[in-house]
């Protein structure tokens, strides 16, 4: 069971207090760790299907600009019900915090089916819409199939992750990760290249193993929910069914953060499809490819600690404490844009060194660590964004950080990245520049959002 918060006092009024910052590593550390493990799956994914080939590590990067759209709009739900269930537990109810997290499940399990079976009629149709490679859509839609396939496994355990960590438990959903990760190399390596008797899938093997290793995850997740050994318990007195109040309130809190993704996601696609167009064509595919799960470390370090700030800035509005909700956000701020500083020294100091581990084509390396280069000079001002946005998150306030997405990566990032690459002839190197602009704009306008305050009396 959550403790009971601690609210303001005269000493703790100041908007940064660095006092909080064990109590908010100390839950950001698990969040940070399991989505990095999540990351170390994609790399080392990336790592075995590069051993097939270019083609095949092309098919895998555009496939999978397709999964992150269909797992962002699926995960809106999810972030509505991180919101509900802190607020909920913010004010010692645990009953309403059972109800928002069952009725999550509810309207989760009935999105996936009709998304997942959507996308997967439509997944023969998606691949070519990126390339004019014949090979690379051949291998790639296979894997997406697979994954649309899974997808009520792949939300249902990202909505229990979501509701431990509403309730202030971020241990829990790092070792669910851990395990799913554990069976998704494992099975991945095992069904990518055929060893140990199973059958030998190539690419296809690869989203096999995501989905063994997610369907696991799921149920040992109900298992620690119904146990009610844990932060959150899902009791008997509330139900499955459907409930219009509940489901609008999550919904009124997950449509625009999941609108936010769907922008976010659909500007990465037609972002790669400019990608694809400059005159490396494949070869900067790939350089992307690989650059984006160097920058899935930084970015979902930004988006850890908007995760926490979601679960505080809920709790503390929940227990009628604006000020300890503002103090929170504030902190969790300063310390997120300053640990993504730190962790992206790395990633320019070892730039080829990354890039190296998943090709040796020379071509590939060179493109990949520009890419690289403009990626860390961006992601500051994306991590301020992720985290202002969990802390609007956390009191319901989703609207404006949609606004902001559309006109940071629709309005300012594509125009720039066309008008610089193509217009003015940079070709790629004018697109990698466009990730920084529309990154400091992002940036600039979410935390100018957060600091009006006008969120502390927002109702949801």
């Amino acid at each position: 069971m959550s403790k009971p918060l601690e609210t303001t006092t005269e000493s703790t009024r100041r908007k940064v207090d660095f006092s909080l910052t064990r109590k908010i590593l100390g839950m950001t550390l698990p969040v940070a760790m399991g989505g990095q493990i999540e990351t170390a799956v994609g790399m080392v994914q990336l790592f075995l299907i590069g051993m097939l080939g270019p083609v095949a590590l092309s098919a895998v990067g555009i496939a999978q600009a397709f999964t992150r759209i269909l797992f962002t709009a699926m995960m809106s739900i999810s972030r509505g019900a991180l919101t509900m269930v802190a607020q909920a537990i913010g004010a010692d109810s645990m009953r309403e915090a059972s109800a928002a997290a069952k009725q999550a499940f509810t309207l989760l399990f009935a999105f996936s089916i009709a998304f997942g079976l959507g996308s997967l009629i439509l997944s023969p149709f998606l691949i070519p819409t990126l390339t004019s490679d014949p090979e690379v859509a051949a291998l790639g839609t296979p894997y997406l199939q697979v994954f649309f396939l899974g997808v009520p496994f792949m939300t249902l355990n990202r909505a229990i992750a979501s509701c431990l960590q509403g309730a202030g438990d971020t241990r829990t959903p790092f070792f669910l990760s851990l395990i799913s990760s554990s069976i998704q190399i494992v099975m991945g390596y095992l069904l990518i290249f055929g060893y140990w008797g199973f059958p030998e899938w190539g690419v296809v093997g690869a989203a096999v193993g995501g989905l063994l290793g997610r369907c696991a995850a799921t149920l040992i997740g109900f298992c620690c929910l119904y146990s009610g050994r844990f932060a959150l318990a899902l009791l008997p007195d509330t139900s499955y069914r459907f409930n219009w109040n509940v489901a609008r309130r999550i919904l009124k809190i997950g449509v625009p953060s999941g609108l936010q993704g769907i922008l976010r996601n659909g500007s990465g696609l037609v972002y790669i499809r400019f990608i694809a167009m400059s005159a490396l064509s494949t070869t900067a595919v790939a350089a992307y490819a690989i650059g984006n799960q160097v920058e899935h470390i930084l970015r979902r370090t930004g988006l850890s600690f908007g995760t926490v700030a979601t679960a505080f800035v809920g709790q503390h509005l929940g227990a009628k404490d604006p000020a300890g909700a503002e103090r929170h956000g504030w902190t969790i701020l300063v310390i997120s844009v300053v640990t993504n500083i730190i962790l992206s020294l790395p990633a320019v100091l070892f730039a080829g060194f990354f890039v190296s581990i998943f090709t040796d084509a020379q071509a590939v390396i060179s493109t990949g660590v520009i890419y690289l280069y403009a990626m860390v000079i961006a992601e500051p001002f994306l991590c301020a964004a992720n985290t202002s946005s969990g802390s609007l998150r956390g009191a319901g306030d989703t609207m404006p950080p949609l606004y902001y997405t559309l006109i940071a990566q629709w309005l300012v990032r594509l125009p720039v990245a066309y008008v610089l690459g193509f217009t003015f002839g940079f070709d790629i190197y004018g697109i990698w520049v466009a990730l920084i602009i529309y990154s400091t704009v992002q940036g600039a306008l979410t935390v100018r959002k957060f600091a009006q305050g006008h969120w502390k009396a927002h109702q949801i």
